[in-house]
């Protein structure tokens, strides 16, 4: 079911009806919505009566594309139900939402937007704020490490990483020419990332160690090449890059495609191409639950997952109303979504080939000291066993073997 979406059909972009307010939250938000979230009066859909009581299923995310499935499933409710059979029905738009499926309500949604980026999602939910997270898998790896009982349940995306440099560098148009023009350079390159736990930064790091670049995070060290600089959020990278605070940076998309939008940055390379050639269509975004969800929710958080695979398979045979629903909700420019969107994959099959990017992964932030419990020094195996829990995601969806 992977599939990418095309940015040549910037001029085919279908305008849909459905818009959905939510009230922009805290940092890394690539756009500000104009309306608060307005109560409706829910009735019925049908035979379905909205208004049942039905147990709740709260749900973080992080506002960017990498979780376009939660705004497709929000916003393309009458889609869904003709299509699948299982879809959201808003009870409050933008926050809560009916979770129904074959007619019947199974659930309440209740939608958080987290601030601060996908890696405060898994210490949300170790506080007990939320049941299921979309997040990165580096702060999901983490978080199991420090024993949060939290565990990845389904992929959500790959890839949609990039490297973007300031708008008037015209000596770098890709990753070779970037290496060149840091080797000639008299200072150390100032390169920032949104925080310690983005996969952006994981990948950028390898990639330099590969290619024999001295790096450093403080600009006391002498010999660095490159000084990674926490920008603390994605909302500072663009300022930051405008500013000269950094020459450049590592993050997901939209911030990549905004920039270059705005005439503010040039994207210059995936990070999913550079070395040591590991990263191709690499794990960026998964959902996770809390140990709490798995057991006693564990009917609910099923059914979610069947809600997001088919949000998921809407995304691929519909892109042009997925990035327009998805426009809709971030408060960012369709054609922006267009593009953003196509350097990402939307896919939740545990695949080989992911299961290998997640071990690559894994043992990277091994090699980067990221570990401090049991997966310091875990063999694989066993490193799976705290990091995965895949007994709720659809059979189809499962690993092979």
């Amino acid at each position: 079911m992977r599939a990418i979406l095309d940015p040549g059909c910037l001029v085919c972009a279908v305008v849909v009806c459905v818009m959905v307010l939510v009230s922009a939250c805290g940092e890394g938000e690539p756009g500000e919505r104009n309306a608060a979230p307005a109560d409706t009066t829910a009735g019925s859909v049908g035979e379905v009566d909205l208004m049942a009581e039905a147990p709740v299923l709260r749900v973080g995310y992080v506002g960017h594309d990498h979780h376009a499935a939660v705004y497709v499933a929000a916003s393309l409710g009458d889609r869904m139900r003709e299509e699948y059979g299982i879809y959201l029905a808003p009870l409050r738009e933008g926050e809560l939402y009916a979770l129904v499926e074959d007619n019947e309500k199974v659930a309440e949604i209740e939608l958080f937007r987290a601030s601060g980026g996908g890696s405060v999602v898994p210490t949300s939910m170790a506080a007990g704020e939320f049941d299921l997270g979309f997040g990165g898998v580096v702060a999901f790896a983490a978080g199991a490490d420090q024993g949060t009982g939290i565990a990845i349940v389904s992929p959500a995306h790959s890839r949609g990483d990039m490297l973007v440099v300031g708008p008037g560098n015209g000596a770098v148009s890709d990753w070779a020419s970037f290496l060149d023009w840091v080797r000639s350079s008299e200072a150390p390159v100032r390169v920032g990332y949104k925080n310690p736990s983005s996969v952006a930064v994981t990948i950028f790091e390898a990639a330099l160690a590969a290619e024999g670049v001295a790096y450093a995070r403080s600009s006391d060290e002498a010999g660095a090449e490159i000084v990674l600089i926490n920008m603390n959020g994605e909302a500072n990278l663009i300022p930051g890059l405008e500013t000269g605070t950094i020459d450049a940076y590592v993050s997901n998309n939209p911030w990549c495609a905004l920039a270059e939008h705005n005439g503010q940055g040039r994207c210059v390379a995936e990070l999913s191409d550079l070395p040591p050639g590991t990263w191709r269509d690499h794990p960026c975004c998964a959902i996770a639950a809390t140990l709490e969800a798995r057991e006693q929710k564990a009917d609910l958080v099923a059914c979610f997952l069947r809600l997001i695979a088919a949000a998921t398979d809407l995304i691929n045979r519909y892109p042009q109303e997925a990035a327009q629903a998805t426009a809709d909700w971030l408060g960012n420019p369709v054609e922006v979504e267009l593009v953003s969107m196509a350097t990402s994959g939307y896919d939740m099959q545990v695949s080989r080939d992911w299961l290998a990017n997640m071990e690559a992964m894994v043992e990277s932030m091994r090699g980067l000291g990221s570990f401090s419990g049991p997966l310091a020094d875990a063999d694989w195996q066993a490193a799976s066993s705290l990091i995965f829990d895949w007994s709720l995601l659809p059979a189809e969806y499962r690993p092979a073997d």
